[in-house]
């Protein structure tokens, strides 16, 4: 360690012990600390993984990587690939209820053109800014079913789009929007307890019974109608039946505008009821469900939902007017008549009682997708001892040129010099008048010990001085050199 510690010029540190000391300490001291740096920072690595969210899973299930300087030692991971959407396309939001199918997308807040049109880059933003802005109801007699359409606008950019979704209800499950939520053969009961607050059960038990109510008092027995089409804005908080059409068996149609239902005016109660049912589901879905959505506040059950009874002219004495059973709640319960009337009233209550209560609802509306993040993978042992083995070598390498090169500053400013010049004297560099140590040097003059000859040109020199003297008038000394009588040589010594 003493021969290592030394200047250029092979001169010992002065205060060697301590430097010595201190170089020891600091080894000790920084050879674990640099360990633990490359563990934290080498031990792991980026591989590209897919991800639900758009931010990088910057977690390591490591026992070096739960400490809180361990995030601040390691890079920062770089962000997810975007996604993107666009026209024709379709996707899912989180709390996956609809499948919504992209009409148009856009590129700008401001006033739209045709070149603003188009794909948009996605990266995980919030659709809680949509809303249902119409419903359209198809009734289709020879299929049995009931589709309604809505037309959804995204207003703020980078989710500026216009959207669809449609849900279609039917007496045979298979064809049901419930029913085909997990396929034909697989109820949402199945994973879900009858008796839970899961929004999903929620959802589904509450467009069962509503539309069990519209299957039956639409049913193609009551009325001469193939198909029935009615296109309700929604803008102005009540639905406004901007066009209804029908088309009758004998093959007439009818158009009716402006609110304007014609013969379908009394089925209004209960086309009403099923598209505010399906209108706060899909605002519960985009998560845009305020204060007025019976899903999220059960008192609004009777703002939203009519009892639906049956029309003046309806034979109650020989019909009934919800005939048909729904999927999981059965039948109507006297003294209702609808199920409509039933919520109003608090029943089914494993219905009513869980309203507002909602669980497991993602907390915020997204697409339902997976990115492309980098994200941290405990390194396999051998590639970990490898990467481990040359960080700390590397640093240690560093840090020991730094430490060399302080510590020659520092030598240097603390050395003190000293100087013992002896000339034309013999000296004894043992019985020197002054101790020289390692703060001290001694000189002695080489001419005087004969280490060192006479420079070339000092008899010329001499001759040259004694011409002089003999044309001019300078001084007649004699220059003459003291003999110095020989004896052991003395070396400069240097301690």
């Amino acid at each position: 360690m003493v021969d290592i510690l030394q200047y250029n010029l092979t001169h010992p540190y002065p205060r060697n012990k301590l430097f010595t000391t201190a170089t020891i300490v600091a080894i000790v001291i920084a050879l674990p600390i640099l360990v633990i740096v490359n563990i934290v920072t080498v031990g792991h690595e980026l591989v590209p993984s897919l991800q639900p969210s758009f931010e990088p899973n910057t977690t390591v299930n490591s026992w070096w990587a739960t400490t809180l300087l361990a995030p601040l030692l390691r890079l920062k991971a770089p962000q997810c690939q975007p996604k993107d959407f666009g026209r024709g396309d379709t996707f899912r939001l989180s709390p996956s209820l609809f499948e919504y199918k992209v009409l148009s997308s856009w590129r700008s807040n401001g006033t739209l053109t045709s070149k603003d049109e188009g794909r948009v880059e996605y990266k995980g933003d919030s659709f809680s800014a949509c809303w249902v802005s119409s419903i359209r109801f198809d009734l289709n007699v020879l299929e049995a079913t009931q589709t309604l359409t809505a037309s959804i606008e995204c207003p703020e950019y980078p989710v500026r789009a216009v959207l669809e979704t449609s849900v279609t209800f039917a007496l045979e499950y298979s064809k049901d929007f419930v029913g085909q939520y997990y396929g034909s053969d697989i109820g949402i009961l199945n994973f879900v307890d009858p008796n839970s607050t899961d929004y999903r059960r929620l959802v589904f038990a509450v467009l069962d019974v509503i539309s069990t109510d519209s299957m039956s008092i639409l049913d193609g027995n009551r009325h001469n109608w193939l198909s029935l089409s009615t296109h309700a804005d929604l803008r102005s908080g009540e639905p406004l039946f901007n066009t209804t059409t029908t088309v009758a068996r004998n093959g007439t149609s009818s158009m009716f505008e402006d609110n304007d239902m014609g013969d379908v005016e009394v089925y209004r109660p209960t086309i009403v009821n099923l598209i505010w049912a399906v209108h706060d589901a899909i605002l519960l879905d985009l998560g845009h469900a305020g204060p007025d959505d019976i899903f999220v506040n059960a008192s609004a059950i009777n703002s939203t939902f009519s009892t639906n009874p049956p029309f003046r002219g309806f034979d109650s004495a020989n019909l009934v007017w919800v005939n048909k059973n729904s999927f999981e709640y059965g039948t109507i319960q006297p003294p209702y008549l609808t199920f409509a009337e039933m919520l109003r009233a608090g029943v089914p209550t494993n219905i009513t009682e869980a309203l507002g209560h909602l669980t497991g609802l993602p907390s915020d509306s997204t697409m339902n997708t997976n990115y492309m993040c980098p994200s941290y993978q405990a390194r396999p042992i051998k590639s970990f001892l490898a990467n481990i083995f040359i960080g700390t070598a590397t640093m240690v390498l560093s840090a020991w040129a730094a430490w060399k090169f302080i510590t020659e500053k520092i030598a240097r400013r603390i050395q003190e010099p000293c100087l013992n010049c002896s000339c034309g004297a013999s000296l004894d560099p043992e019985n020197a008048p002054v101790g020289c140590n390692h703060h001290h040097a001694v000189v002695t003059s080489g001419l005087v010990t004969g280490l060192v000859p006479p420079p070339p040109d000092s008899s010329i020199r001499s001759n040259a001085e004694s011409v002089t003297n003999d044309k001019g008038d300078s001084s007649s000394q004699d220059t003459s050199i003291p003999e110095v009588s020989k004896g052991p040589v003395v070396e400069a010594k240097v301690q």
